[in-house]
């Protein structure tokens, strides 16, 4: 197996571009990363190139990112999601959902952090 293609394959949906291009720059190496800026170009990934693991943000330009975790949970449930928020209150709400994940990181994180977590999910 070459080095490529044991690396885990990450779905990143995110909106904005700046966090968008410090994934790629802090990850291209270590994770097979596939990126999304929309809730339609989440599902078309996630679809023709099943991920490992998918960290998503929860404020997404076209959909709601619940909406999106709960579609997740329908076509993978045992799939890793890392929730992305700038907003700490919405963690609750998905308990409370019963909407399981693999983490909750609140905007600005530390992206060292965030790989620590994608190790773990299994």
């Amino acid at each position: 197996m070459g080095a490529s293609e044991s690396r885990r394959r990450v779905l990143f949906v995110e909106d904005e571009p700046a966090l968008r291009q410090s994934y790629e720059r802090a990850f291209h190496a270590r994770f097979a990363a596939t990126f999304a800026a929309t809730g339609r170009e989440a599902l078309e990934r996630f679809r023709e190139s099943p991920p490992d693991v998918v960290v998503l943000d929860l404020r997404l330009p076209d959909t709601d990112g619940i909406a999106l975790l709960r579609q997740f949970r329908l076509e993978r449930p045992e799939l890793p999601v890392i929730i992305t928020s700038a907003y700490m209150s919405l963690e609750p709400q998905l308990q409370v959902l019963d909407l399981p994940h693999h983490g909750y990181l609140v905007k600005p994180f530390d992206l060292s952090d965030l790989a620590r977590r994608i190790d773990a999910a299994r």
